[in-house]
């Protein structure tokens, strides 16, 4: 982006001013993370009309999507507190209640509100129609706008870490639903799909992302042969893989279960001989205990016998189910002290704008503290407190350094002469020059005709040891000093 970012003055303005390769690669970063989470939401969120239903993938993407593009284009059109609030907020409230219509109460008419009284209901976990929990998609809805906030920038560092955290997420989804998903459950027919479309989506992005490195790299326009370049082997890998899937889509993943199967035995075998390690040093520690008890006889000890009352199985049956049952408002005020939390938990990291990130500088950082003489430091610092620092020498770079004798020699002549002209009330303001302070001087200086010339040969060869860079002569040196013995001869 350039240094200057003006507000754009209507929509149209705002997109014509995107970067496509930039939007389309945080495109397919989400489209890619989504396929990792719908294995997981499909296992947990199953629904139950009809029995074990997958979570629809459109409502993952819904909310994943929406996280991302609209804090997104937010921030582009520049939009402040409290229409950025408002915004999100609204935002935030509509997926969540599209998400809740679509996944819990499909069955139902959008203008019944009967599924608005289920939602509640569910809510409060009391009796209702919902194929899912509403409290699964509202933990959806509120993972998907704080992965909006949080998740990188897109580049090709965030393609590459999707990459390879991403592939260790999505097996081990695979092998929980493997493991635990019954025989009928519909995510077990989509984990072929899922696995192909985050492999693929991840490819785009990675080819997105070169491509959009490229661009940087070189300021000629990119056209069909850098298209074709990227595109073409992110093509070849997909339909290869859609073959290899459509070959081995019933089996494969039960062939690397099969293949790993050594592995989990001998992790069993581990286990046990770990069990039974345990097992031996508690009877090494407890036989000793046990052998000392058993050499004493026990004190048998009577019991004087007690007359309890035993209330009746209902009264004690009523009793538990009055414990246990909550009141309804008690209900909903829980609900909505965990939607309060929720909300709030939001409104910290999606109502709060991305730091700008700032170029990484090459620094070494120490500590000004000397730890291996902490005490001696304190007291310095104490005894400072009382009395007042020596000011710091500012010509300390230039002592004991014979290139820079005459050079410091000037520099000090300048400083006396300065100290003269603040003892006859004309002293040199901070932002003032030697040229400029000159005539000033000068004029304080009305002891002899031949002072403004003294003065102005002392500034002229000081402006030269003062900012050339280079170190003085000899000659500069013994003719300021010339000067300087001339207006104290005049004085």
């Amino acid at each position: 982006m350039s240094a200057e970012r003006v507000t754009p003055v209507s929509f149209v303005d705002l997109l014509r001013r995107l970067d496509w390769r930039f939007e389309a690669l945080g495109v397919a970063l989400v489209l890619a993370e989504a396929a990792v989470i719908y294995v997981l939401a499909g296992f947990v969120m199953a629904g139950n009309a009809p029995e074990y239903a997958v979570l629809p993938a459109a409502i993952i993407i819904l909310n994943l999507l929406v996280a991302h593009i609209v804090p997104h284009l937010m921030d582009e059109w520049r939009i402040w507190s409290p229409h950025y609030e408002m915004v999100l907020g609204v935002a935030i409230g509509v997926t969540t209640l599209v998400s809740v219509k679509v996944a819990c109460f499909p069955h139902v008419a959008l203008s019944d509100p009967l599924w608005v009284r289920d939602m509640f209901n569910s809510l409060v976990l009391l009796s209702n129609d919902a194929e899912r929990p509403v409290w699964g998609i509202v933990a959806l809805a509120a993972y998907a706008w704080w992965r909006g906030r949080t998740r990188e920038e897109p580049s090709i560092d965030s393609a590459y870490t999707l990459l390879r955290f991403g592939s260790a997420a999505l097996a081990l989804f695979l092998i929980i639903v493997l493991a635990a998903a019954p025989d009928g459950a519909q995510i077990r027919e989509r984990l072929s799909f899922a696995t192909l479309s985050y492999f693929l989506c991840t490819l785009v992005a990675i080819g997105i992302a070169r491509l959009k490195l490229e661009g940087f790299r070189t300021s000629a326009p990119l056209g069909p042969r850098w298209i074709a370049t990227f595109v073409a082997p992110i093509v070849v890998v997909g339909l290869v893989a859609i073959i290899l899937a459509g070959i081995f889509s019933r089996q494969f993943l039960d062939t690397v279960l099969w293949i790993l199967s050594p592995v989990f035995w001998f992790l069993a075998i581990v286990f046990q001989v770990f069990v039974i390690l345990m097992a031996l040093i508690a009877f090494l520690i407890l036989t000793p205990i046990f052998w000392a008890i058993g050499t004493r006889e026990p004190r048998v000890i009577q019991q004087t016998p007690t007359v309890m009352v035993n209330p009746g199985n209902d009264t004690l049956q009523q009793r538990m189910e009055e414990a246990v049952n909550v009141p309804d408002p008690l209900r909903y005020l829980i609900a909505a002290l965990l939607l309060f939390v929720i909300f709030s938990a939001l409104m910290r990291f999606v109502f709060r704008r991305r730091r700008r990130t700032r170029d990484v500088t090459d620094e070494q950082r120490e500590s000004v503290l000397d730890w291996s003489d902490v005490l001696g430091n304190a007291a310095t610092r104490l005894r400072n407190l009382f009395r007042r620092s020596p000011r710091p020498d500012p010509y300390a770079h230039l002592r004991g350094d014979p290139r820079w004798r005459y050079t410091l020699e000037i520099r000090e002549t300048y400083a006396r002469l300065q100290e003269r002209g603040a003892k006859l009330g004309r002293a040199r303001r901070p932002a003032e020059t030697a040229d400029e302070y000159q005539p000033a001087l000068s004029a304080r200086l009305q002891m002899a005709p031949d002072a403004p010339s003294a003065v102005a040969g002392i500034t002229a060869r000081y402006d030269v040891a003062r900012y050339s860079g280079e170190p003085a002569s000899e000659a500069d040196a013994a003719a300021v000093s010339e000067a300087w013995q001339r207006l104290g001869r005049e004085e």
